[in-house]
């Protein structure tokens, strides 16, 4: 569907199984084919084929409907190897919340060889304590293992924003507002770029290889921007993968500020506000990174990261 997050990381993760992995065919299945593909896959499956579940931020009873896939999958296959690749949980401690979490707990405990990993910290420690049955690691999300070789054709020019507004929004809309409205008044070349297609993409986007070329161009978009304002996780990542300069500000849960203090809080050209008290101070930060040479900044390199997820590949 239109979220180019998540476009990104099943790009990545792919690349990641492939690079890591020798020997085996790669057999994706997309969200709406599941159900169907695990009636299909049961009658062929193998004891040393590996099943992997794509990473993100939806465990959890915010996004039910995916994290009630997850529980059909590991139930399904109990005598495979199952990898959840690094995902941020988040339940609701409402009643629905409990009922959804204890769901998940009886599901993934019940599994002899299913392997967790978070992507931040609190997600970790939340998983390791929880899920006492499967091995549980922490990796950065799996896009920071993307490799960007594309060079840029032209001069950086511009500022970008990516701003969220749906259930994980954080920014009110009153500091949204004047802050959008300080940087057009201050800036000339300022657009608006969303990491999601908005609830159209489906209609707009009917292939992979559509929503793939998609991704892609939003990366250049990036990667010729002088800097980018952004309130989504893979805002900040994909700015992290190409050099770009970025200002990251908090959504709803712990996944960007937990991913910024874990994996990019010594990068220089990154900076997370995680309020704006005050439109003067963030005009300086602002400023500031506007006045990097991002052409000649050092891309992070997290690839020693991801070794225990290397590892949870080889049976």
């Amino acid at each position: 569907y239109g979220n180019l997050g998540d476009i990104a990381i099943t790009e990545a993760q792919k690349q990641f199984i492939q690079k890591n992995l020798e020997g085996y065919e790669i057999i994706p299945v997309y969200l709406n084919n599941t159900l169907k593909m695990i009636k299909t896959i049961k009658n062929i499956i193998k004891p040393n084929d590996i099943i992997t579940i794509i990473g993100g931020g939806n465990m959890g009873d915010l996004y039910e409907g995916y994290e009630n896939l997850r529980r059909n999958l590991i139930k399904s296959f109990p005598n495979n190897r199952i990898i959840s690749f690094p995902q941020t949980i988040d339940f609701s401690t409402s009643e629905s919340g409990k009922k959804s979490f204890q769901k998940t707990l009886n599901s993934y405990n019940s599994h002899t060889d299913l392997h967790i990993f978070a992507r931040e910290s609190i997600s970790f420690e939340i998983m390791k304590k929880s899920f006492s049955n499967n091995i549980v690691n922490l990796v950065p999300d799996i896009v920071l293992s993307l490799k960007m070789e594309k060079e840029r054709k032209e001069k950086r020019d511009g500022i970008v924003l990516c701003l969220r507004n749906d259930s994980e929004v954080k920014l009110d809309e009153s500091t949204r507002n004047d802050m959008i409205k300080l940087i057009n008044n201050k800036f000339t070349n300022v657009s608006f770029h969303d990491t999601h297609l908005g609830s159209d993409g489906e209609g707009k986007h009917k292939s992979f290889k559509d929503l793939q070329s998609a991704f892609y161009n939003l990366l250049d978009r990036f990667s010729n921007s002088k800097l980018v304002i952004t309130d989504r996780l893979h805002g900040m990542i994909f700015c992290a993968i190409t050099g770009t300069p970025c200002i990251v500000l908090p959504n709803s849960n712990h996944k960007i500020k937990g991913t910024y203090k874990d994996w990019l809080k010594d990068v220089e050209y990154i900076s997370l506000i995680e309020e704006i008290n005050s439109l003067d101070s963030f005009l300086n930060t602002v400023d500031s990174l506007l006045n990097i040479n991002s052409d000649s900044l050092n891309i992070i390199d997290l690839n020693k990261h991801y070794q225990s997820l290397r590892d949870s590949l080889n049976i």
